[in-house]
């Protein structure tokens, strides 16, 4: 029965400016496990790059396959991929539709209704498990699969040759450092911290690959893709564990590329060398703000001011730029909250920044205790929920699906209008000064 076909679908990514500056990277991991149990196994990338190409006709592009993966990692993919997956049930009714990933995870009811499977923690097994059952005819309505039980140290990388050569090597990633092909890598899963308004911690585990997978992959993207430069999209990309860190970045600086990723502000002033030495040129950190009482609130309390303003210097001392993300619209935030980040950017002197709208993402510790963050309403139009991690653009409005009540346990919070007013006078004074990208 391994002449199935399997397709995994990769969503538009309509919340983003430009969708190939981000890789399908989890379906092309998990398509390849799913090829190499000898599966004939295709991704259809919904990104559409062709403007005049509506969502609608892209789907009609589907061509039939016995089963339909997906994997939603952001919440704002959703109403999305509900749709294709119903238009492809009429279309193909025989067809077997499963998804996983973050949203799956803090949603299972609501997407039990779309899919005939959910998967709920990694897919590692789940993906493989779900073809044998089906042709068993036992097919299961959940999947499970604990992360801490899966062997993502020693998991083959993903198979590029899946997509489109074209869809793989972006020479948009180091714009701001010049000509780099480049493309997107992850070599580690989750994170060990507890920010309140994140779900990329759950569990609380921090994943790395081997240094020897690490290796492979380099020298492969190198020999098949010309690659030259390396996003790293870890949550963490230097590891608090400093044997680890270290072995880490050794290996990428003995394949002699260039990379740039985000890190926490912990990240040592001897890291930070090895950092420079193994080839990055810039770390974004998550200060999201620049007040130490939100910090508290939002359980971000291994930071303060004094950490991040220690940690740019060092990068800057090393030689590695430095761009700090913010979130506007936090529980919590004092009235100057504008007049303070914008005094924070003129004293510490990042190169870069970004400014995104909190969002209470489904399934985080802010979203299931919403009142006691002074929270008295949350939208789930899910298409409002891409805004968390994207600059955007001057045309587009923010997404800021909930409200504040007048007073909160933390006093007078700001309304939705005015957390945009506050978004878009920092994102102007960054534009200003040539610190957007």
């Amino acid at each position: 029965m391994k002449n199935m076909k399997i397709k995994f679908i990769v969503p538009s990514w309509h919340y983003y400016i430009d969708p190939l500056k981000h890789q399908p990277y989890w379906e092309l991991y998990y398509a390849t496990q799913v090829k190499n149990a000898g599966y004939e196994t295709s991704i259809f990338d919904m990104r559409n790059f062709n403007k005049d190409v509506s969502m609608e006709d892209r789907i009609k592009e589907i061509n039939e396959s016995d089963f339909y993966f997906y994997w939603i990692f952001k919440s704002g993919d959703a109403k999305e991929i509900y749709t294709i997956a119903d238009y492809l049930k009429k279309k193909y009714p025989k067809s077997i539709h499963a998804a996983g990933g973050t949203h799956v995870d803090m949603c299972q009811e609501e997407s039990k209704s779309y899919f005939d499977s959910i998967i709920v923690g990694a897919g590692e097994n789940s993906f493989l498990n779900i073809i044998k059952d089906s042709q068993n005819n036992c097919l299961k309505e959940k999947y499970s699969e604990d992360y801490k039980l899966m062997p993502f140290k020693d998991t083959p990388f993903p198979d590029r040759s899946l997509l489109p050569k074209e869809f793989v090597v972006n020479n948009k990633l180091f714009s701001q450092f010049g000509e780099y092909p480049a493309t997107l890598v992850y070599f580690s899963r989750g994170c060990i911290f507890k920010c309140s308004y994140c779900t990329y911690n759950v569990p609380r585990l921090l994943q790395t690959k081997s240094p020897q997978l690490i290796d492979e992959e380099i020298k492969y993207l190198k020999q098949n893709y010309n690659i030259k430069g390396l996003l790293l999209k870890d949550e963490v990309a230097i590891s608090p564990n400093k044997k680890i860190s270290q072995e880490i970045l050794k290996t990428i600086e003995k394949n002699q590329i260039v990379w740039r990723g985000q890190t926490i502000t912990i990240a040592t002033l001897d890291q930070l060398k090895m950092a420079r030495d193994s080839g990055c040129l810039e770390l974004a950190v998550g200060v999201e703000t620049v007040d130490n009482e939100v910090m508290k609130i939002i359980d971000k309390t291994w930071q303060n001011d004094k950490i991040i303003r220690e940690f740019i210097d060092n990068a800057k001392k090393v030689g590695i730029k430095v761009k700090i993300c913010l979130i506007q619209g936090l529980p919590g935030e004092p009235k100057d909250i504008v007049e303070k980040t914008i005094k924070f950017l003129q004293e510490t002197k990042p190169d870069y920044a970004s400014v995104s709208g909190f969002l209470p993402v489904p399934g985080s510790p802010i979203e299931r205790n919403y009142k006691k963050y002074g929270i008295k309403f949350i939208d789930q139009d899910w298409n409002k929920y891409g805004h968390l991690l994207y600059r955007f653009s001057d045309e587009e409005d923010v997404g800021l699906p909930f409200e504040y009540e007048k007073e909160t346990p933390f006093g007078k919070s700001f309304t939705q209008q005015e957390i945009k007013e506050n978004m878009t006078t920092i994102q102007q004074w960054l534009d200003n000064r040539g610190m957007v990208y």
